[in-house]
């Protein structure tokens, strides 16, 4: 089994049960991290109007790889530029997405979506995206209103606990998602390891 595990700012703040979880998956892991609140001063800063949309793109990437070499530490793995399984590892996507300039420069475009297209790269057999929340929300209000699952059409270009250019690769991938709450480490291994889980599935129609 080859999965790639989101991991952002709902990771963070969970991250001891997030580290039990990838300590007990058998299976091969690469984390991509989320852009946490190194991209939200990237935010701030394009928020003042200085700065252009192809520059806010690749600061908010490289901001994704400050949060890797956090989560590489927190994690006590090691880290790789390449989007490659080999038992457990934690990418600095900067470098490679640089190169290959696959995405529009755009703040509809979030680590979500980058985790999708890095799942492609590798041949990954899922996404597991370790959120804050319990999953996708019908009511974003109301936790009870979880959606078990749902067709990546029906996401396409609206924002839930997912970007709205993550489900569309998902589709054009063929990837199923799975969005779960960070801080159950039994739950999120559950998803890790394609089993029954509580949270949503995506999946490409």
């Amino acid at each position: 089994m080859k999965v790639v595990l989101k991991a952002g700012t709902g990771a963070v703040k969970e991250i001891d049960a997030v580290k039990n979880a990838i300590t007990a998956f058998e299976g091969e892991l690469l984390v991509v991290p989320g852009g946490w609140r190194f991209a939200n001063l990237v935010r701030e800063v394009y928020g003042d109007g200085d700065l252009s949309d192809d520059a806010a793109h690749w600061m908010a990437v490289a901001a994704m790889d400050q949060t890797g070499y956090l989560l590489s530490d927190l994690l006590d793995l090691p880290t790789t530029e390449e989007p490659e399984f080999d038992d457990k590892l934690v990418l600095l996507p900067y470098r490679y997405l640089r190169m290959k300039d696959p995405l529009p420069h755009s703040w509809g475009i979030t680590s979500d979506a980058i985790s999708v297209y890095v799942a492609a790269e590798a041949n990954a057999n899922l996404v597991v995206f370790a959120k804050d929340v319990p999953g996708i929300l019908k009511d974003p209000d109301d936790p009870g209103s979880l959606i078990r699952e749902i067709d990546a059409r029906e996401l396409e270009g609206n924002w839930t606990a997912l970007d709205p250019v993550a489900p569309r690769l998902a589709e054009e991938y063929d990837l199923e998602l799975r969005v779960v709450y960070a801080g159950d480490p039994d739950n999120l291994l559950r998803a890790m390891c394609g089993e029954e889980f509580v949270g949503t599935r995506v999946v490409p129609g």
